[in-house]
């Protein structure tokens, strides 16, 4: 399937493409609100300014795909494959992206505002000056992720003994955590810096090694 037919039969009123291939097609600025695209091979997909809004993208290949500025509120990319994916200044409001795999992604200024990350693998990811306030985060990797001037407040990071949120060498430099549950988060090498703790939750976080100013 090419982009041309997936977007007439998109329009003709057709929603379900599950596992379609579209390796490399272009699809940017293009309407695609509540489409399923369950299990489809994205790979390298430029879906730039798109409107996925509420589109069922459950264990999709989205591999190195371009999502830049794409509205993708309320989608749902349980796990899915975003690894690579520029999601730069992309709209992700109350998106479930349970065990996703975002690893290595650009997600600069992303508004992931209640998100559902529980079990997502962020490992170096670059979410500098994201929002994520009142995200779930629980037991999530964010390890050396980029979180500078990001702000978290009232997220969910707790992490049980063994299968905590993980933010080693994470950087946190003037984030803003006030009200987040860090409970049994392991923090261990993480860049606090200039960071907004006030009504954070750290009881049983393993925090030595911290830096913070």
């Amino acid at each position: 399937m090419d982009a041309d037919e997936l977007l007439k039969r998109y329009a003709a009123g057709e929603r379900n493409f599950y596992e379609a291939n579209l390796i490399g097609a272009s699809l940017s600025e293009a309407f695609l609100s509540h489409i399923c695209l369950v299990c489809a091979n994205l790979k390298d997909v430029n879906l730039a300014s798109a409107d996925l809004s509420w589109a069922n993208l459950i264990g999709a290949n989205l591999d190195s795909a371009c999502l830049l500025l794409a509205d993708l509120n309320g989608a749902d990319l349980s796990s899915a494959n975003l690894t690579r994916a520029k999601l730069t200044g992309a709209d992700l409001i109350q998106a479930k992206l349970e065990n996703a795999n975002l690893g290595d992604t650009k997600m600069i200024g992303v508004n992931l505002t209640g998100a559902k990350l529980y079990m997502a693998n962020l490992m170096e990811a670059n979410l500098i000056e994201a929002c994520l306030d009142e995200a779930d985060l629980e037991k999530t990797n964010l390890s050396e992720v980029k979180l500078r001037g990001a702000s978290l407040r009232k997220a969910n990071l707790r992490g049980a003994f063994l299968c905590e949120s993980n933010l080693q060498g994470a950087d946190l430099r003037e984030a803003d955590l006030r009200g987040a549950n860090l409970s049994g988060a392991f923090l261990c090498g993480a860049n606090l810096e200039g960071a907004k703790l006030e009504g954070a939750i750290l009881s049983g976080a393993i925090q030595f090694c911290i830096r913070q100013v």
